[in-house]
């Protein structure tokens, strides 16, 4: 694999790790840093899959790459789409999973 590749799921690996923890954390759950950051994670990439593989959603990320020109339109829509995935897990894995004391 090379960077290219890699690269646009990392960009929805990061922006889901960063919106799971923040919409985690303000319902005061989802496992603790580690757990909304993991939770996040898999929200981002999941929300960049159906992206491209869901023609509602891919509709919608496709808006967001016209934001910045250039190749730096797709990577800033990579990290939208993913804090965008990445904070609806969060949601729900803060009002899901709470912490027992």
């Amino acid at each position: 694999m090379d960077w290219a590749t890699i690269l646009p799921y990392a960009a929805q690996a990061i922006g889901g790790a960063v919106g799971g923890n923040v919409l985690g954390a303000l319902t005061r759950g989802g496992g603790g840093l580690l757990g909304r950051t993991l939770i996040g994670a898999i929200g981002g990439v999941a929300a960049g899959w159906a992206g491209g593989n869901v023609e509602a959603v891919g509709g919608i990320t496709s808006m967001w790459s016209n934001l910045i020109d250039g190749e730096n339109g797709a990577h800033l829509a990579n990290l939208i789409t993913g804090a965008a995935g990445g904070g609806i897990l969060g949601l729900v894995g803060g009002l899901l999973i709470r912490s027992k004391d």
